[in-house]
């Protein structure tokens, strides 16, 4: 799927704003002072500190220090109608002025051995003792080099600066710091309260059901009703009543599938309808599209990619009894807990419920395999996966950023669940232009079609098909992109990207799972199993295939890497990387061609010798492989025909 890259936009600007910057470098203006800590500025404005004068630039904090050589700030010359405080007239001074703010007096001497902490300089590791404005402070919580030391602050904490240090303390995750002490942080309960854990949690009865009753807790709920296409209700999908249809030789079965074997026509029997256009039996249709799209490989992708109702999943709650079985998996391996320590600083739009719902609708997704296959291992190497290109698709890439609160760049992930600079209001720009087939298939609906969810679903030709699978509706999304950011679908987005094809590239679930087989094609591409063929089907053309490991490359590995070994997975022997992989192409194991498009061939016995057929191909058109009937709307939109039925009459659209 296509998305735009908000990092390549964010450079840009950057960028851009550097080479203005040298036209304003010498531009006198009307300078603030500028107080460390409380000062707040946006870019462009100039400000005093220590007698010199610097413009703001790259949004800094109040706590980015204004200081030569600095991504924050740029050094300009001082106007003559400063706001520093007036000075009887005297030469120019040449020396810098003191800091505005006076330091508190030392209450000891300073020992040698105590690091001076020099502001966008100093590194140090939690525990170590460093002087700041003639105090003593002691790290914690990893301050990055722009936490400037201070009293009562997360990143540090005041101690005597006496020749006796206290030794270093880390703690191991996911406790912190907090007092000089390693403690788990409380919990916040439904209830607002918070506790130790989540178990230890008030219960707040009663609980609603899905149903409409009530119970004690969400564990004793009756399980949801599911709601059947003929409207019954059952307590579970499988025994809704089968609707049957109609076979090409008259029967009826459960499904197309089921209906007898009828021979392939190799010439379609066309007749004129006496209005310009042509008919052909629907019989001669639906043969022809099951016989196309049969075979092993068809199966497989197939039922990997069937869904749950949209009913059972919005009925899924973490640590209900009645979750589906692959939901239960998932939750086993990463619980509500863990989902916090991974993505702390997550949009709160990424909930853990909106995580379970998500792999419910796709029951593929940690599956019970049944072949002797671990099934535990590969749904834990999956999560690990995709968590590993959401921290590079979405995270906030800022490792000394104060708003990360001292995460690493590898717990950032899902910071963004829309696409940076665009907001719902803007209905302008490329992302709403519908043009050609794809805008008469997916029509646009006076939206933007920007980057949404986990995954960035980008463009009307991406949400179409995702609607259609999520509600059998191209409109829903068409109408409503909003939701892809805003409910379960922002994490839902991510998990149908990992289970469908993008042929001739395989899907990551069947290259996790060892469904996909890399062939000698495949081989000779340098094309393997491992996190590294991941990469390559998510943005290969990229971040694959340059000789060396690229910098979007080597970031998922290390988000994989720090992922794995919290999970306690073993990787080793895996290929990760895919600096030496060409493209999948169409002698791949994973080519499978699941788009319809015009036969431009010839048949001797038709009107006018053409085809009257619909070919299989692998680039994307209006009518896909995967939707029961396309085959039959690609040959009448491209020949003028339509369907008739076995008495001959016409079939109305």
């Amino acid at each position: 799927m296509l998305r735009s890259n908000p990092a390549k936009k964010v450079a840009f600007i950057t960028l851009l704003s550097a080479s203005m910057g040298l036209f304003t470098a010498n531009v006198a203006a009307q300078e603030q002072p500028f107080e460390l800590g409380v000062t707040k500025v946006s870019n462009g404005d100039v400000v005093s500190y220590q007698g010199e004068c610097f413009k703001a630039k790259n949004s800094p904090g109040t706590w980015e220090a204004p200081k030569s050589g600095s991504w924050f700030w740029e050094q300009v010359t001082c106007s003559n109608d400063t706001v520093e405080p007036p000075v009887a007239p005297e030469p120019p001074v040449v020396e810098p002025e003191p800091p505005v703010t006076e330091p508190e007096p030392p209450t000891t001497d300073i020992p040698s051995d105590v690091t001076p902490f020099v502001l966008g300089e100093t590194r140090v590791a939690n525990g170590d003792v460093v002087s700041y404005q003639q105090q003593c402070y002691i790290a914690q919580n990893n301050p990055g080099v722009w936490e400037a030391p201070k009293a009562n602050s997360w990143f540090w904490k005041s101690t005597n600066c006496g020749s006796t240090t206290e030794p270093p303390l880390t703690c191991a995750l996911p406790e912190v710091l907090i007092d000089n002490q390693c403690v788990i942080p409380p919990v916040e309960c439904p209830d607002g309260s918070s506790a130790a854990t989540a178990e230890e949690c008030p219960v707040i009865p009663p609980v609603t059901s899905p149903d409409g009753s009530t119970a004690d807790s969400v564990e004793l709920c009756p399980p949801a009703k599911v709601v059947c296409d003929d409207g019954s209700v059952v307590d579970d999908i499988a025994q809704c009543p089968v609707t049957p249809v109609t076979c090409p030789d008259g029967s009826t079965a459960g499904s197309v599938a089921d209906c007898p074997v009828t021979e392939v026509p190799t010439s379609m029997t066309v007749t004129s309808d006496g209005k310009g256009g042509y008919l052909i039996p629907r019989a001669e249709f639906v043969a022809i599209e099951k016989s196309l799209t049969s075979g092993e490989l068809f199966d497989l992708v197939r039922s990997d990619t069937v869904t749950l109702d949209n009913a059972s999943v919005e009925a899924v709650l973490p640590l209900r009894a009645a979750n589906p079985e692959n939901v239960k998996r998932a939750e086993s391996i990463v619980d509500e807990a863990l989902w916090e320590f991974l993505f702390p600083i997550r949009n709160p739009a990424y909930t853990y419920n909106r995580f379970l719902q998500a792999i419910a609708k796709f029951p593929a997704f940690c599956r019970t395999y049944t072949d002797g296959r671990d099934s535990l291992a590969i749904c834990k190497r999956s999560l690990a996966t995709m968590f590993a290109h959401f921290v590079q698709e979405t995270g906030a890439h800022a490792p000394n950023w104060e708003g990360a609160l001292g995460n690493p760049e590898w717990r950032q992930g899902l910071y963004y669940v829309r696409e940076v600079y665009k907001s719902e209001s803007d209905t302008t720009g490329p992302y709403n232009k519908c043009t050609g087939w794809a805008g008469e298939r997916w029509p646009c609906a006076n939206k933007s079609y920007f980057g949404r969810g986990a995954k960035q679903l980008s463009w009307n030709y991406n949400y179409g098909p995702f609607s259609e699978a999520m509600f059998g509706d191209k409109m829903v999304l068409l109408e409503k992109p909003e939701l892809v950011a805003d409910t379960w679908l922002n994490l839902a987005s991510a998990v149908f990207f990992y289970v469908y094809p993008q042929p001739p590239k395989p899907s990551m679930l069947h290259v996790i799972d060892g469904t996909w087989q890399p062939n000698a094609a495949d081989k000779a591409n340098g094309i393997e199993h491992g996190f590294g063929s991941t990469i390559q089907i998510i943005n290969g053309a990229f971040e694959c295939g340059k000789g060396s490991t690229t910098t979007q490359a080597k970031a998922r590995i290390a988000y994989y890497k720090e992922i794995t070994s919290y999970l306690n997975l073993d990787i080793s022997g895996e290929k990760l990387d895919c600096a030496d992989m060409k493209a999948f192409d169409t002698a791949g194991a994973g080519a499978l061609e699941v788009y319809w498009d015009k036969d431009w061939g010839w048949d001797a016995n038709t009107p006018g010798n053409h085809s009257f057929k619909c070919k299989l191909v692998g680039y994307q058109t209006a009518y896909s492989a995967w939707t029961a009937g396309d085959y039959e709307l690609c040959v009448e939109d491209n020949f003028n025909v339509q369907a008739t039925d076995a008495n001959g009459e016409i079939i109305p659209k």
